[in-house]
């Protein structure tokens, strides 16, 4: 497949500076909406994704869309990652409750996928201007910057990334918490896209998710693949964008994803 990256490129950041940024900081009570309990959306996310979805269409002729909010709407619409057709997923807003608030980190996500597999991603912040992408087999890139991973440190408290507990079973919760407490400075930002942009730039050698829906981290995911990393399930096993299953450690390195498992999952 022949991934035109300028031109997706391009209509990532018309959607983000057209429909997005001009409400940030200006958003109405009623423009907010909360789907459940602490998952908002806005008249943001809505126009971002109507803005998105005819477009990238248009770019692959014949693939689907699954944008998040649609998918809400409509739960089969996920039936379509079983389609042997290339499937774009769409994140509008990441980072709703940041956005909703007035305050950053949110992002606009977008990735293909085909058959199970994530083939490429992009990750735009319009507030910073940055974009993150890759491609399954050519890279990962921050603007025009190709990415890869440093030396890690080997030293647990050294081990800087995104601890997000939001989701975690209460079970898991108190050893989680102790565990963190070996690492280094951890932060739940609310929003995937900043933490996959922090450990694109080195800031962070890991990120800890329990909940994993698509659209929150196969763009992400792929770009720390790209990068060199590893990327698997609390169990080792690979991670299946398409897939229900919980439970996701992005790390720099193999011994720093082992450290981090042993530190937060491991009982």
């Amino acid at each position: 497949m022949n991934i035109d990256h300028s031109r997706i490129s391009d209509i990532i950041r018309q959607a983000a500076h057209e429909q997005v940024l001009p409400l940030w900081q200006n958003l109405q009570q009623d423009q907010i909406e909360e789907k459940q309990r602490g998952d908002y959306v806005t008249v943001a996310d809505k126009a971002s994704e109507a803005f998105l979805t005819p477009a990238l269409e248009a770019v692959l002729p014949g693939s689907l869309v699954i944008g998040e909010e649609a998918a809400h709407d409509d739960p089969t619409l996920m039936q379509r990652l079983t389609s042997e057709q290339p499937v774009w997923v769409i994140d509008p807003v990441d980072g709703t409750a940041n956005f909703a608030a007035g305050e950053t980190p949110f992002a606009v996500m977008v990735c293909i996928v085909q058959q199970g597999q994530t083939l490429a991603g992009w990750i735009y912040d319009p507030v910073e201007e940055t974009l993150l992408q890759a491609e399954r087999g050519a890279g990962a890139f921050l603007d025009d910057e190709r990415l890869t991973f440093g030396e890690p440190s080997g030293v647990a408290g050294d081990i800087h990334g995104a601890l997000s507990t939001k989701y975690l079973p209460e079970e898991m919760r108190p050893y989680a918490m102790r565990g963190a407490g070996h690492l280094g400075n951890t932060r739940a930002s609310g929003c995937a896209a900043y933490d996959y942009r922090a450990m694109a730039r080195g800031d962070y050698s890991f990120s800890f998710y329990y909940r994993t829906i698509i659209w929150d981290h196969a763009p992400g995911a792929l770009v720390v693949e790209e990068m060199g990393g590893v990327v698997a399930r609390y169990d080792g096993s690979p991670y299946q964008p398409a897939s229900d299953a919980t439970g996701l450690i992005c790390a720099s390195d193999p011994d720093t994803w082992q450290t981090v498992r042993r530190l937060l999952v491991e009982r």
